[in-house]
């Protein structure tokens, strides 16, 4: 018989006279003989008794114990160079983000400085273009894309309606058509 399948011990002979644990019940809790109620109450005894909580240390340190199933080294390598790459990835991309957005306010002229364009005649003053013009125009592009979006989406919705009362409309009709 294995212990797994071993009968729960006794809570009768669980404690001594004196109060302590016996031996027998020092194996049983280590062999997990013990229902819920000799568990609780060991487990209090344990919490104040240090006679009886050295003894089952003792026990305790007595049992070969055999070497963990599989190494955790590699396991934990590999996610400190995963951790590592994000931290990096998300480093690069700050500071892309940074410089691309330092470049696009520079060519909108905000710094006060321009890239140099082509030689042009010197007929017509350069107009500098705002920051709001600027952002202006590009929420007005978008919206209107989005517009365009919306408005397609909302097209093929109604023709799916309209589709699917047409094959309604025939259905009822070869239905009413059949007696049914």
């Amino acid at each position: 018989m294995t212990e797994s399948m071993a009968p729960y011990f006794d809570n009768n002979n669980l404690f001594d006279t004196a109060g302590c644990l016996t031996p027998s019940g020092l194996e049983a809790l280590r062999d997990d003989r013990l229902d819920e109620l000799g568990r609780l109450e060991a487990a209090e005894h344990l919490t104040f008794c240090d006679r009886c909580l050295a003894r089952y240390t003792a026990l305790l340190e007595s049992i070969q114990l055999s070497a963990p199933m599989r190494d955790l080294i590699p396991q934990v390598q590999a996610l400190m160079r995963l951790r590592t790459f994000r931290i990096m990835t998300n480093r690069y991309v700050s500071v892309a983000a940074a410089i691309a957005l330092a470049l696009a306010l520079w060519r909108f002229g905000l710094f006060g400085v321009a890239p140099a364009a082509a030689p042009q005649e010197k007929t017509e003053p350069r107009q500098n273009t705002s920051v709001s013009q600027m952002l202006g125009k590009a929420l007005n592009g978008a919206s209107e894309g989005l517009q365009g979006v919306l408005d397609s989406i909302q097209d093929t919705a109604l023709s799916g309606w309209a589709q699917l009362s047409d094959n309604n409309r025939q259905n009822h009709g070869q239905a009413a058509a059949t007696g049914e």
